[in-house]
């Protein structure tokens, strides 16, 4: 579906080094790795929002469909949910059914600003999914939320995911409990320049601390 062959560049600090990978449909891959090592700028480029990564890098990109929910709900303040849904052209029906989807029914008429965090990080998930994306991005969807409203929205999207199986997904967390939870598949990102330190599938649940364990070990005693 999607393959990454960023390269590593000779000229500045490039925050990403060398990164090599295949994104197929149904992976459910989980983008850990230090604070501020380069996730946010790894989604951006898969997502062709970093102009210093050259397009040719992401190959098939231009094919793909991408729905992408930022750290910040970016809604416009002065529409409606359901008309922020309706500028990625779902109609008014459409809107209602996917904010009915994550968990909003009745809230078409809202605004912003009404909501609370958890419930616009809901109604920004809704218009990505109006997309109909082939690629959902995830940006550290749960960060400030409450324990009850991150698990209810790790709930949703494990369903979401569950109902598109021919959907693919890359969630930049910092939590292996998240990975537990959404993911097929673990990325591990770390090195300066950043470069892709574990890929590899998810086995039986419960694995996914270990592994980030010996990995931060490893890198720590590099």
């Amino acid at each position: 579906m999607l393959e990454l062959r960023i390269s590593e560049r000779t000229f500045g600090q490039p925050v990403l080094g060398e990164i090599s990978a295949k994104i197929e449909r149904g992976d459910r891959i989980c983008l850990l790795g230090p604070s501020g090592i380069g996730k946010t700028t790894l989604l951006n480029a898969i997502a062709g929002l970093d102009e210093t990564i050259p397009a040719k890098t992401m190959i098939g990109a231009v094919k793909l469909r991408v729905g992408y929910l930022f750290q910040e709900h970016r809604l416009l303040p002065w529409r409606t949910l359901s008309a922020n849904i309706q500028l990625v052209g779902a109609t008014f029906q459409e809107a209602a059914g996917y904010l009915a989807s994550v968990g909003l029914k009745g809230y078409e008429h809202y605004l912003p600003d009404q909501l609370s965090l958890g419930m616009a990080r809901r109604a920004a998930l809704a218009r990505c999914l109006a997309v109909k994306p082939d690629l959902l991005l995830l940006d550290e969807p749960f960060a400030s939320l409450d324990p009850v409203m991150a698990g209810g929205l790790k709930v949703l999207i494990a369903g979401i995911m569950d109902a598109n199986p021919g959907m693919a997904m890359i969630c930049v967390t910092h939590d292996g409990d998240d990975a537990e939870i959404l993911a097929n598949r673990l990325w591990y990102l770390d090195g300066k320049p950043a470069r892709l330190q574990w890929d590899d599938r998810v086995g039986e649940s419960g694995l996914i601390d270990g592994v980030l364990k010996r990995l931060r070990h490893k890198l720590e005693d590099s």
